[in-house]
This record gives structure tokens, C-alpha cells and sequence, in this order.
């Protein structure tokens, strides 16, 4: 039995995807972020980071939605090519997504929505940091379906967070070509059911 341990979060929604576009059979479980059930004793037997996703693959316990990415990608030979070329390519647009688009977006959700005190330096500073990568992968797709080759974890890694572009003041209407990736993406059903687990979840 596998065990996904997310809630409504991007991070949680790439493993969420992953595994639903693998087809995989697997148990969700609720970890509530607002309520702080990340640091339930059960969740920190798991992940002492005290952070979700976390994926529970018999004897193995995965955390940090890259790595899970990539385990799954390697170990159902999905998603991820072999070729050593295509395979540099994907990784380094699932770089762009895990280091640069999910923490900027989510520095900029932090100082233009959650901060107590919002000092317009980080607010603007943050929010510039995710306008450079809109950029960028504007430009990336303008001539590509996908980010990398076919479609990929690159992509799994990057909807997720492209789908919170409002938290960075972020509108897609300024960029057509990801808007039409975002769109396509969007448009598959493995990536429907994945953005919808767990089942009710809620960032509020």
C-alpha cells in the first residue's frame, strides 16, 4: 500500500499528480498545514522536517516532493528520459521548477498576503524574482509543447506552483505561451484528479 501525506499545497500537488499519472493505487491522508498537523508526532516519525508530502512506499519513506519526483520517474521509467542529453534537459527545467518558480512564489505569497507587516522592498523584491521566471519560461515555451522534450516531471514539478500565480501578483494574460502550456497541462485528467487531493483540502 502507498501513502501520500499532502494537503493543498503545490508541493503536495506534484506528488498528488505524479502518482495519479502513473496510475497508481494509493491511500491520502489530510495533513492539515494550517492546523499544524505537520508537527503531529506520527508526521514527525516520518519526516522530521516536519513538512508534507511525504510518500510511504512499504519500507521506504520518502519526503521533499523532488525526491519523490524523481523515485517515482526512475523507478517506473516515466516521465524522465534515459537518453543522458534529454535526461540533462528535463532535469534542469525540474531545477527551474524546484528552485527557483515553487520558493520565489511562495517568498512572494508570503510578503504580498501573509506577513503581518508587508515592507514594500521584500514585497517588490519578491515578486520580481517570480516575474524573471515567468519570463523565462514565457519564452521556453514559445516555441515548445512542453518544457523539456515530451511531457515530464519537469512540468508536474512546475503546474502546481504556475496555478498559484496570483499569490506573486502574477497574471498569465502577460504570458501567452505559458498560458497555453498551463492550459494544456491542465487540460489532462491525471493532473484534474491530482490538484483535487486530498479530498476536500483546503489553504485557507
Amino acid at each position: 500500500m502507498i501513502v501520500f501525506h499532502g494537503w493543498a499545497t503545490p508541493n503536495s500537488q506534484r506528488v498528488s499528480i505524479m502518482l495519479e499519472e502513473l496510475g497508481l493505487a494509493y491511500h491520502a491522508h489530510g495533513v492539515n498545514i494550517r492546523a499544524g498537523e505537520q508537527f503531529a508526532p506520527e508526521i514527525l516519525a516520518l519526516n522530521p522536517y516536519g513538512k508534507v508530502p511525504i510518500l510511504q512506499l512499504d519500507e521506504l519513506v520518502l519526503f521533499e516532493s523532488g525526491a519523490i519526483l524523481l523515485h517515482l520517474a526512475e523507478a517506473h521509467h516515466r516521465f524522465l528520459p534515459r537518453d543522458p542529453a534529454a535526461r540533462a534537459e528535463v532535469l534542469a527545467w525540474f531545477m527551474v521548477a524546484m528552485t527557483s518558480l515553487g520558493p520565489f512564489t511562495g517568498q512572494a505569497h508570503h510578503w504580498t498576503e501573509l506577513a503581518p507587516e508587508k515592507p514594500e522592498a521584500a514585497r517588490a523584491h519578491s515578486v520580481a524574482l517570480v516575474a524573471r521566471v515567468y519570463r523565462l519560461l514565457d519564452g521556453r515555451l514559445k516555441d515548445r509543447r512542453h518544457l523539456a522534450g515530451d511531457y515530464s516531471i519537469a512540468d508536474i514539478a512546475a503546474y502546481p506552483w504556475v496555478a498559484k500565480h496570483g499569490w506573486a501578483a502574477m497574471s498569465l494574460d502577460d504570458h501567452p505561451h505559458l498560458a497555453r502550456w498551463f492550459a494544456e497541462v491542465g487540460g489532462r485528467p491525471a493532473v484534474q484528479r491530482g490538484m483535487a487531493v486530498p479530498a476536500g483540502a483546503k489553504l485557507e
